[in-house]
């Protein structure tokens, strides 16, 4: 599929009421409020979350009491690692790199599996694996954790390790018709029947990109290339419009599910966080940013809430009304778009929907009283749509990592 940019800019003209008329650069970005969100928010998972062995508790309600947890998942390990590596940035002084090493050591050495390679989806407290399968999605959020920790610390065995997993994750759960297995047997056996998703394609394409930036290595940027391609002439489906999405769910030919009945469904929120990381993905392949610019113009017309800000969870390829709930990773993925494209281009009508679904967040998912944000299936919080339990942060650190990383 080839890309042109002159759709794609005349879209984004069209949907520019607002814009600067001389496109004059402005960075709007409010960071005191991202860099205060980021303290209070980690300030919590430091006080609650490590334990002595490197694990992590990951699961609390919302008065950050523990709940059940009898085994450890790969990605909920890998993702709290990142999160404290990533926070040390902004706060050297706060302890979090060394638990986040730690972190990282308990998930090497727990999740190997010596026998195979890779990484085990979960393990007990007793250091067993419980669920010996291999998930793409668990080795791509360890493979951006140990890139991360290598990162900002500097320690070159994290820099090994993630090379190590690189390699194993191109030989373990690349499908010959393209793109990832998501889920493989211990022996990274495909298992039969098994549903194509974009998902693990976007994580491990985001994690080559910060392997790739984090060390220079060449097997990171080659596959990095290579998902990006796929995504952007396999996955992405272009509109007469000039926008452009990216289906969730496919057949084993990677063919997108076409109806709503038979599964099929665009999620909004995966439109917006792919915007973003095909941006950063410009140094890979000119195409990638421009397939990012379509999915903004699409993840904007079909699912951004012009009189509230934020953006709904989900369209189907077979029309019909959209899902407009409001989760909460969600506004956090459109907010990160917003803020990432409203600095590569100074429009102002992306920064005035930044301000608006900042002001939504900051209304009605962080939680001032309790702390954390509020684990909303659907805003406003009422009847039980939001959840007693506290959501991982990740996708909060992500997020004010973008905001606060070109003010540093």
């Amino acid at each position: 599929m080839r890309l042109t940019r002159r759709p794609v800019l005349a879209l984004l003209a069209g949907l520019a009421a607002c814009s600067d008329p001389e496109g004059s650069y402005r960075n709007r970005i409010d960071t005191g409020w991202h860099r205060d969100d980021l303290d209070a928010l980690m300030l919590r998972w430091h006080r609650h979350a490590p334990r002595p062995d490197g694990g992590f508790q990951w699961r609390f309600d919302r008065a950050w009491q523990p709940l059940p947890q009898p085994e450890f998942t790969l990605a909920a390990q890998a993702r709290l690692v990142h999160a404290f590596a990533a926070s040390h940035e902004f706060m050297p002084d706060a302890g979090h790199l060394a638990i986040a090493r730690r972190g990282a050591d308990f998930m090497l050495e727990r999740f190997r599996d010596s026998l195979h390679g890779g990484l085990f989806h979960t393990v007990g407290a007793d250091g067993q694996p419980r669920n010996p399968a291999k998930h793409a999605d668990g080795h791509a959020f360890a493979l951006q954790a140990l890139a991360e920790v290598y990162r900002v610390g500097g320690d070159l065995r994290y820099r090994d390790a993630a090379v190590q997993l690189c390699r194993e994750v191109e030989r373990g759960f690349a499908d010959p018709a393209g793109g990832l297995h998501g889920e493989c047997g211990r022996d990274f056996q495909p298992l039969p029947g098994a549903l194509r998703t974009q998902a693990p394609v976007m994580h491990l394409f985001d994690a080559l990109l910060a392997l790739r930036a984090a060390s220079g290595e060449a097997l990171a940027d080659s596959l990095a290339h290579r998902l990006g391609d796929f995504a952007t002439t396999r996955l992405l489906q272009v509109r007469a419009d000039g926008g452009a999405f990216i289906p969730e769910r496919y057949d084993e030919a990677w063919q997108p599910l076409p109806t709503r009945a038979a599964g099929g469904y665009i999620d909004l929120g995966h439109q917006f966080e792919w915007s973003h990381l095909l941006s950063a993905g410009a140094a890979l392949s000119p195409a990638h940013a421009q397939a990012g610019e379509r999915l903004l113009a699409y993840a904007l017309a079909a699912g951004y809430d012009e009189a509230g800000g934020g953006c709904g969870r989900a369209a189907f390829p077979d029309g019909g009304p959209a899902d407009a709930r409001k989760g909460w990773w969600q506004q956090a993925e459109c907010l990160h778009a917003l803020l990432v494209a409203g600095q590569a281009s100074g429009r102002n009508d992306l920064w005035r929907r930044y301000e608006q679904t900042q002001g939504l967040i900051k209304a009605q998912l962080v939680d001032v009283k309790q702390g954390g944000w509020r684990a909303a299936e659907a805003l406003p919080c009422q009847g039980g749509d939001c959840r007693d339990e506290q959501p991982d942060p990740y996708p909060m650190v992500r997020l004010h990592q973008a905001a606060l990383r070109p003010a540093g």
